[in-house]
């Protein structure tokens, strides 16, 4: 069963959802090269800061046809806005509004979920 919203509905859980999004991060887009020797060279450049809602709680779940098992470290909201690819970073700078001493980098771990109000990427730490 599928739900239709008004404008004025999908604008106040729009609202509602960007108003919670205490963390801060920044994309870093995914790009390709190949170097002289044909060797592949993967590079990720910072994109525009952003507001977001970082929860680091693991968990999994189980996506496709096959039921494909995704163990993620933590869930990111981010507002419907953004426009994420699954093979992104994301750096989380600030939590609840204060600088982290050190950025934590996740990658995508799993499709992204795009709601009505806003997007959440399931994300697996990146060691750095």
């Amino acid at each position: 069963m599928s739900q239709d919203f008004s404008a004025a509905e999908l604008t106040g859980m729009r609202t509602a959802h960007t108003s919670h999004l205490q963390d801060t991060y920044v994309p870093q887009v995914y790009s390709r090269t190949f170097d002289a020797f044909g060797q592949e060279v993967v590079t990720y450049t910072d994109g525009a800061v952003a507001d977001c809602a970082l929860d680091m709680r693991p968990g999994s779940e189980r996506h496709g046809e096959d039921s494909t098992k995704i163990q993620y470290d933590a869930t990111l909201r981010i507002a419907i806005t953004a426009t994420p690819d699954v093979k992104d970073r994301v750096m989380v700078t600030h939590r609840f509004g204060e600088v982290l001493a050190t950025s934590l980098v996740y990658e995508v771990a799993g499709p992204i979920q795009c709601g009505p109000s806003g997007i959440q990427l399931l994300l697996r730490k990146v060691e750095t």
